[in-house]
């Protein structure tokens, strides 16, 4: 695990000091059925009380954590760098987390809804050595920007809001920023949402950086969607409160980052597991002409070192046929 990682992971247990375990796992299981069954919306916004901020940061930081840093990744390798960071819907502080793992002296401002889970957010930060984030309290159905910044994360938000809100939210994003990075659930609803975004941010005159290594119309077809997995490693207090066995977890997610900034994109991207038959690797890939295809790389080309390195969500350097 990286030091963040091993920070956060210290932070959440410091933040279940004299609580009982029994309560949060009871927490953590109504909360996985609902994120599960997609069954949140902008009334509810998932979070109810001090006890449901504590579970779902037990829950689901670590996941989103490392998911939201992925993105983040492909924004500072496709994009580059930047100084100020505002997350809308910030919940108990993930995207900061992440954006402090890839840009240590990045700037962060946190605006989130719910007092509990700014408090915790608060709380939590504190392990980080850097002091560079901030929380505003506002509702992200009539939050109106007060400064531009240069990037904009939404993070496991869009599923919580109405279509009229998410609209209004994301154009709002388009003109507060030059980036904008979008994290959902690698559901297809999730992947939907990204969709919907994409077309919108396009249509802002945003170009797409990642993952899509083109501007084009997305060639999955209806029965398919773009979704990726990042593996974490489940620690003694993720197994005791969400009952787990194993000692990892993959998180699918769906992502997004478009920008004004000029663009350093990926030739292909790497959008399943390649599959490895004897002597070649396939990689199953989006091309920058907007197409999904699939290339054979043979243990006999000068790229079957590369390939045998590739993983899912790679960006891939070459499209031409092996």
């Amino acid at each position: 695990m990286s030091s963040l990682d091993t920070q956060l992971n210290a932070a959440l247990i410091q933040a279940l000091t004299g609580v009982k375990y029994d309560a949060v796992r009871a927490r953590v299981t109504a909360m996985s059925a609902r994120y599960r069954a997609e069954q949140v919306d902008d009334t509810t916004l998932g979070m109810a009380d001090d006890l449901d901020c504590l579970a779902y940061a037990v829950f689901r930081m670590p996941a989103t954590y490392r998911a939201i840093r992925t993105a983040l990744r492909a924004a500072a390798t496709h994009v580059g760098a930047f100084d100020t960071h505002l997350d809308l819907g910030g919940g108990t502080g993930s995207a900061a987390w992440a954006a402090a793992d890839v840009w240590p002296a990045i700037r962060t401002e946190i605006v989130e809804r719910q007092p509990a889970a700014i408090e915790l957010g608060r709380r939590l930060l504190t392990a980080l050595a850097s002091s560079n984030q901030r929380w505003s309290h506002a509702d992200l159905r009539r939050w109106t920007p007060d400064r531009r910044v240069d990037l904009v994360t939404i993070a496991y938000v869009l599923n919580e809001l109405s279509e009229a809100t998410r609209h209004r939210l994301i154009s709002t994003a388009a003109e507060t920023t030059d980036t904008v990075a979008i994290v959902e659930p690698g559901t297809p609803r999730g992947f939907h949402r990204i969709l919907e975004a994409r077309r919108q941010l396009i249509d802002h005159g945003l170009t797409i950086a990642a993952p899509c290594p083109h501007q084009h119309i997305c060639p999955l077809t209806t029965n398919d969607w773009c979704h990726f997995a990042v593996r974490l490693p489940r620690t003694e207090l993720h197994r005791l409160t969400k009952n787990g066995t194993r000692n990892y977890e993959d998180e699918k997610f769906s992502y997004l980052v478009a920008t004004r900034a000029p663009v350093h994109p990926a030739e292909a991207r790497v959008l399943s597991r390649p599959t490895r038959p004897k002597g070649q690797v396939i990689l199953d890939l989006c091309s920058s002409d907007g197409t999904r295809r699939g290339t054979a790389v043979a243990k006999s080309s000068g790229r079957y070192r590369a390939a045998r390195a590739a993983a899912w969500g790679d960006a891939w350097p070459v499209c031409q046929r092996s």
